[in-house]
């Protein structure tokens, strides 16, 4: 998995900016909604980052979904910790950049409250599974 520094210093090169440290840590305050480093997650992109990576030619997948979305803090907080890749989001539509959750969030219809329950309900059933002794 990427992380957002190298997807920023990528876009950097690409755009033709200065790739030393601090015009780096400037362009990620730039491009993420939350520019602190993660180990899992924290791909949401601003408009700016958002721009940037459709103008470098990087392939985003459009879900639609069927009604507004009024989202909320919570959910925003669980895609963030969810989408394993550069991810923005409107009131009618998500951006992802990846196939594989594209088509993961297709099959949930855009459902982003119920693709959120599913993920917590596997990331759980993982930890279960992992404290439970093997036979």
């Amino acid at each position: 998995m990427l992380h957002k520094t190298e997807i920023t210093k990528f876009l950097a090169e690409f755009h033709g900016l200065s790739t030393d440290e601090n015009s780096i840590n400037k362009l990620v305050r730039l491009y993420w909604v939350n520019p602190r480093k993660k180990e899992q997650g924290g791909l949401r992109l601003t408009t700016a980052g958002f721009d940037a990576l459709t103008n470098a030619d990087v392939e985003s997948y459009l879900i639609k979904f069927y009604d507004l979305i009024d989202y909320t803090s919570q959910l925003i907080l669980q895609l963030d910790n969810y989408m394993p890749c550069p991810w923005y989001i409107t009131h009618k539509s998500i951006y992802v950049f990846n196939d594989h959750m594209a088509f993961q969030l297709a099959l949930f219809s855009g459902d982003l409250q119920n693709f959120c329950r599913v993920k917590a309900l596997t990331a759980q059933q993982k930890i279960i599974e992992a404290k439970t002794p093997s036979n």
